[in-house]
């Protein structure tokens, strides 16, 4: 059901260890039944060629989670700058983020990008900081530069206890107990040398959740304290409105930590369902407001294209309102022609799960559509409704392409404008003058993975070259004048 969807966009520096943490996720909820790992090529949700080759994320990709009366859908997206359209197509659908921080080299361009998009969208935001299983890393001095950095909604939730260089349990600083890993079922008495930070840091989160209701803020002010259930109702209204992101650690590969954070998801993460209504615009482009709920008339956003050598073309959609149901017919608005939808997916890694119904707020897939493409609004005839298309960034890095042979050639363009309708940040264009095909993207690491796809995937091969500038004048005499 909808209030239980939450949609959490994963952010983050290239090889801060985002797509690790879902891996465990689906280890832990034994959805996998083997931690995969992006290095070895085992990996669930980086599962093509290209990202198995470069040992990073190229792609967005998907795992939906069941974990204690919520469904999660957990978007993996690249932190390498080259594939940032990705990275705004899992913004676009995600309901909340988490930014994931590398203990070791704390804030990073990647990090600050990330920060920034989701201040820009006012998404509710947690940040884990990971990888403290390593040698040199801290908890502190990571969480000082992202206070520092990113000003006082950042607080901390749980610090780590460390005995001999190693994590061996963690204070939860909210009810003010230590948890450890060989007994988590019983809280201890916080140790002795942490209860200074944990007060220092208690006294932050209260003084962010007295921002959050006057009723609190009168009790902080009177010089009162607040009981667990204030603390905790407290937090949540502050995550929700963005005046409190929370801190947390943990090691993805140790499968430290991550546990308490799917439970912190469940506990503080609004759903989609939440947001009560949803922007969209009718057919005379007049605002209208779309209840973000099943009883609402059905409409979906195409927020991703991949076209599968086997299947045809797959859309990813994200159900904006209502409900969609497989053997039904549907609408694209922008196209103006109605679509057939056969058969309803969700989609774990490279995997397709075929289900009856997907429910407002959901992640899924439809296939073989005709005429849809990313950006496209699917809705009902009785309801014609479009949503905020996503704004791709622009590929700049212009390229010519040649085909090696003559058999590619035959080819090369079919295949480029499959390309095309895949990535909206990649575009191709006929220069008139030079007579060259010119390709744009958004940097060399962007058009290599063009150029290697056009090879694996539809049997091309081509290559790139600087385009030629055509210059419209030169100078054809000599001359000599006064002036």
């Amino acid at each position: 059901r909808s209030h239980e969807v939450k949609n959490i966009c994963l952010l983050g520096h290239s090889g801060s260890g985002k797509t690790t943490i879902v891996e465990s996720m689906l280890y832990l909820t034994k959805s996998t039944d083997r931690m995969g790992k992006t290095i070895d090529g085992t990996s669930v949700l980086d599962y093509d060629a290209e990202e198995v080759k470069r040992g990073l994320s190229v792609f967005t990709s998907l795992a939906p989670i069941e974990w204690k009366d919520h469904k999660i859908n957990f978007i993996d997206t690249p932190g390498y700058f080259d594939y940032a359209q990705e990275m705004e197509a899992g913004l676009a659908v995600a309901d909340n983020a988490l930014i994931v921080v590398d203990g070791k080299d704390g804030v990073q361009t990647g990090t600050l990008r990330a920060f920034k998009q989701i201040a820009k969208r006012k998404l509710p935001t947690i940040f884990f900081i990971n990888k403290l299983d390593e040698e040199n890393t801290s908890f502190d001095k990571v969480y000082t530069q992202l206070r520092d950095t990113f000003g006082k909604s950042i607080i901390p939730f749980e610090i780590p206890i460390y005995e001999h260089g190693q994590i061996v349990g963690s204070v939860n600083i909210l009810r003010n107990k230590a948890w450890y890993l060989n007994d988590r079922e019983n809280a201890k008495e916080v140790p002795a040398n942490l209860k200074p930070l944990v007060e220092d840091y208690l006294a932050q989160i209260s003084e962010s959740i007295a921002m959050t209701c006057d009723e609190l803020m009168e009790k902080f002010f009177s010089g009162e304290t607040f009981d667990e259930a204030e603390l905790i109702q407290g937090v949540r209204l502050g995550v929700r409105s963005g005046e409190i992101r929370p801190v947390y650690a943990g090691s993805a590969i140790k499968m430290l930590g991550i546990e308490r954070l799917m439970d912190l998801i469940g506990e503080y993460f609004p759903s989609y369902g939440e947001l009560g209504t949803v922007d969209a615009l009718d057919t005379n482009n007049e605002p209208i407001k779309l209840q973000t709920d099943e009883t609402e008339t059905f409409s979906a956003l195409v927020y991703k294209t991949i076209i599968d050598p086997f299947v045809g073309r797959i859309s990813f959609i994200k159900v904006m309102s209502g409900i969609l149901t497989s053997d039904t017919q549907v609408y694209n608005v922008q196209k103006d022609k109605p679509e057939k939808v056969s058969q309803v997916f969700i989609i774990k890694g490279k995997h397709q799960i075929a289900v009856g119904k997907l429910f407002t707020g959901d992640l899924g897939a439809i296939v073989k559509l005709q005429y849809t493409q990313t950006n496209d609004t699917l809705a009902t005839k009785a309801k014609l409704v479009t949503h905020t298309p996503i704004k791709f960034p622009e590929g700049l890095l212009a390229m010519s392409i040649w085909p090696k042979s003559k058999l590619d050639e035959d080819k090369m363009s079919t295949s480029l404008q499959r390309v095309e309708e895949e990535d909206p940040s990649f575009k191709m264009v006929k220069n008139g003058e030079t007579n060259e095909l010119i390709v744009y993207g958004l940097g060399d690491q962007h058009l290599d993975v063009v150029v290697n796809k056009l090879k694996s995937k539809y049997k091309v091969e081509v290559d790139l070259k600087e385009p030629r500038i055509p210059y419209r004048e030169t100078i054809r005499s000599t001359v000599t004048v006064e002036g």
